[in-house]
C-alpha cells in the first residue's frame, strides 16, 4: 500500500507539472498543446483522487466501486486526444456533450442504487468504448499518413507514425484497468499507474512539438480537373526533369501543391503520376532525390562534413528524417556509409 501511495503521488505530481508547463509556461502554445494541457490537468486531479484508497480502512468494495465509475470517465480524455491527433478541431462542448450521455447514466444508475451488476456493465462498456476508439483511430491515423505522405516533403511534425506505440500503451493499460477493476489489487493498481505514466510519457515525448493539419474532404479528387484512371497528362519524364532541372527537392518544405502549380497542372494529376508511373508517394520520391542527388555525393566527395550538414544541405528538415530515409534507400545507416566511403 507504501508502494502504491508512492505511485500514485508520482503519477499526480508528474501531470500536474506537464499541465501547469503547458498551459502556463511554454509561450509557443497551439490549439493542440492547449489540448494536451487540459488532458494533463484532468488527469493530475483523476491521480489525486485515488489517494483516498490508501488510507486506513478505505481500501474497500464501495469506496473502489466508486473509483471505478469516476475512473470511467477518462475514456473521454482518450477520445480527444486521438481525434485531436487525427482530426484536429474535432473536439466541440456539442461533440463532448453526446459522449457522455452513456457516462453520466452509469454514474446517475449507480447513484440510485446500482450494484455490482451494473459496475460489469460499465467495465463492459467501457472495454467495448476502448477498442472502437481504438479501430477508429487506427484507420483515421492510416488516412492522415497516406494524406501527408502524398502531399508533402517535410512530415516531421505532421507525422503521426507514433501513435502505433501509444495504442499498445493503451491497450496494455486497459487491460490491467479491466484486471484491477474486476480484481481489486494493489499489485495491479501499481502496474497500471506505471503503465499510465509510460503512455502518456511516449505521448508527450511524439508530441511535443507535433501540428496537426486537416486532411482535405478532396484529397483524393480535386475539382478543378476531372481524374481519368491509370492516365495522366503529364508527359512522362517532364516531372522528373522540372524537379532536377531546378533542384526543387532541395526546398526543405516542398508540397505537392507547390509542384503541381511549377508544372502548371492539377495536385491529383501530378499524385497520379507518382503512384502509378513511378510508383512512389510524393514523401520518399523528393527523399530519394535529396539523398541521390545530394547526400551521397557529398558524403563521398567530402567525407570530413558532418551528417548534420549534409543532410541540411540536402534539404531534410531533421536528423530523424534523414536517417530513416537514407536507410530505407540504401539499406545502411548514414553513419556506415559514411565510414564505408572514407
Amino acid at each position: 500500500m507504501n508502494i502504491s501511495a508512492f505511485m500514485i503521488g508520482v503519477a499526480t505530481a508528474f501531470f500536474a507539472i506537464f499541465s501547469l508547463h503547458i498551459l502556463f509556461w511554454r509561450k509557443d502554445r497551439t490549439r493542440f498543446q492547449m489540448v494536451m494541457g487540459c488532458i494533463m490537468a484532468v488527469w493530475a486531479v483523476w491521480s489525486a483522487k485515488d489517494l483516498i484508497v490508501t488510507f486506513p480502512g478505505m481500501y474497500t468494495p464501495e469506496v473502489l466501486n466508486w473509483i471505478q465509475i469516476v475512473d470511467g470517465w477518462s475514456a473521454l480524455s482518450y477520445t480527444v486526444f486521438v481525434f485531436e491527433v487525427v482530426m484536429p478541431g474535432w473536439t466541440t462542448w456539442r461533440r463532448m456533450l453526446l459522449l457522455a450521455l452513456p457516462f453520466v447514466a452509469f454514474t446517475l444508475g449507480y447513484v440510485f442504487g446500482g450494484g455490482g451488476t451494473l459496475i460489469r456493465a460499465y467495465s463492459l462498456f467501457l472495454w467495448f468504448y476502448a477498442w472502437a476508439i481504438v479501430i477508429v483511430g487506427y484507420v483515421r491515423m492510416t488516412r492522415y499518413l497516406d494524406y501527408v505522405r502524398k502531399n508533402f516533403s517535410n512530415i516531421d511534425n505532421i507525422d503521426v507514425s507514433w501513435l502505433r506505440p501509444v495504442f499498445f500503451f493503451a491497450i496494455a493499460g486497459q487491460l490491467a484497468w479491466l484486471f484491477t477493476s474486476l480484481y481489486a489489487s494493489v499489485l495491479v493498481d501499481i502496474l497500471y499507474y506505471v503503465l499510465i505514466i509510460m503512455l502518456w510519457l511516449v505521448v508527450l515525448h511524439y508530441s511535443w512539438n507535433f501540428c496537426p493539419i486537416v486532411v482535405e474532404k478532396d484529397a483524393e479528387v480535386d475539382d478543378a480537373v476531372p481524374v481519368q484512371k491509370n492516365v495522366s497528362p503529364i508527359p512522362e519524364g517532364a516531372l522528373e526533369r522540372l524537379v532536377e532541372e531546378q533542384r526543387l527537392y532541395l526546398k526543405k518544405d516542398l508540397t505537392l501543391s507547390e509542384l503541381a502549380q511549377a508544372l502548371n497542372t492539377n495536385r491529383t494529376y501530378v499524385s497520379n503520376y507518382l503512384s502509378q508511373v513511378r510508383q512512389q508517394t510524393f514523401y520518399d520520391y523528393i527523399n530519394q532525390l535529396r539523398i541521390e542527388r545530394e547526400s551521397i555525393p557529398m558524403m563521398q566527395e567530402h567525407p570530413e562534413y558532418k551528417l548534420e550538414h549534409v543532410a541540411k544541405e540536402s534539404g531534410f528538415a531533421s536528423m530523424s528524417t534523414f536517417r530513416r530515409a537514407f536507410t530505407k534507400l540504401t539499406g545502411q545507416m548514414p553513419s556506415q556509409f559514411a565510414a564505408a566511403s572514407s
